[in-house]
């Protein structure tokens, strides 16, 4: 994450004309931007627009590939207390596909209002509320915004671009090249050698971040060969979203709409009071696969992804099931490790 610090003044555009003005309620947040990792964009020009018509301005002139939903770059600029957008105007270009793309959106803001209130438990059990409207920038102009904050991201919406033409003048003005070369430039210049290797203009998957987004009844189990107490959960989700709460939080016994997995943490404690940790990362084709084929069947409507913890506290195993059906998952790379003793 970059953050940046510019002086605070309230980033105005022309108002709105409107004959009352209503109190706009209002919390502490920052706006941040977010692409694939291997699919890098960057932002031209964007802002997020209140009721009133004045504005705060979306970070610009990143190279954004931090990967999907993740925190990008953050200034600190204008108020601390903003009211929730009504709207997003914004134009990024897409690198591997040489395109840029604009659009204005109007924003669900009763449903940020609502996750704003809302909240959520954090890992220390104490509830909070999010702090940052993340804008995903995806090929073919796909657009998804989430409301995050420690740890939890949750989807706002998601809209769709269109294509645009912006001159090298206008988006490199002291540039003396093509806008062709000053894409090579970017590409070849801004990332290493191992990450270019994945960089593959014929291989974008203009399908997959809408893939991502279809979600499950599911819920995670957590079994102990012994007696055992979940202390902290993490989960990544594929589409961007995220928790992350304490053991006990009682979100995590109910049947929920959540994406595919990508990658959790588990941290617990044995009958012993002895602390123990666990990375997991699931494999993509693999994971993808298994939720499909398990709810292919439209009477599946539930299901369980069931981790059993050894009685050594140092293996983990791992399926999608329910009391009709079962799928292992093997291909999980899956770390153990001690945390006290």
């Amino acid at each position: 994450m970059s953050v940046g610090v510019v002086s605070c003044q309230k980033n105005n555009t022309t108002q709105t004309p409107t004959n009352t003005i209503k109190e706009m309620t209002k919390y502490e947040w920052r706006p941040t931007a977010s692409a694939p990792k291997f699919n890098p964009m960057q932002i031209h020009k964007g802002r997020l627009i209140y009721e009133n018509g004045e504005s705060i301005y979306i970070p610009s002139g990143h190279t954004l590939h931090q990967g999907w939903g993740k925190i990008g770059p953050t200034h600190v600029v204008g108020e601390d207390l903003k009211p929730i957008p009504v709207q997003l105007e914004i134009t990024w270009i897409s690198y591997l596909e040489k395109k840029f793309y604009k659009g204005t959106f109007n924003i669900p803001s009763e449903k940020i209002n609502q996750l704003f209130n809302d909240g959520y438990v954090n890992r220390f059990g104490k509830k909070e509320t999010f702090g940052r409207i993340n804008i995903g920038l995806a090929p073919k102009g796909i657009v998804v915004l989430w409301a995050m904050g420690g740890g939890w991201s949750k989807e706002i919406a998601r809209f769709q671009a269109s294509e645009t033409e912006v001159s090298i003048k206008e988006f490199a003005p002291g540039a003396i090249i093509t806008m062709e070369e000053f894409i090579e430039s970017v590409l070849e210049e801004d990332f290493s050698e191992e990450v270019k290797a994945k960089m593959n203009p014929d291989s974008i998957s203009f399908g997959k971040w809408d893939d991502y987004r279809q979600k499950f009844q599911w819920k995670p189990s957590i079994e102990f060969y012994q007696k055992g107490a979940l202390k902290e959960l993490q989960i990544s989700f594929y589409n961007g979203e995220s928790i992350h709460t304490i053991g006990s939080n009682k979100i995590l016994s109910k049947f929920q709409d959540y994406a595919v997995p990508d990658h959790i943490r588990l941290d617990w404690m044995d009958e012993n009071n002895n602390e123990f940790g666990s990375k997991i990362y699931f494999e993509e084709d693999e994971i993808q696969t298994v939720f499909q084929t398990f709810y292919k069947n439209l009477n599946q409507k539930t299901g369980e992804l069931v981790f059993k913890i050894d009685k050594y506290n140092s293996n983990i195993t791992i399926a999608l099931q329910n009391e009709s059906e079962k799928i292992d998952i093997a291909k999980a790379r899956i770390k153990v490790y001690e945390t006290s003793n």
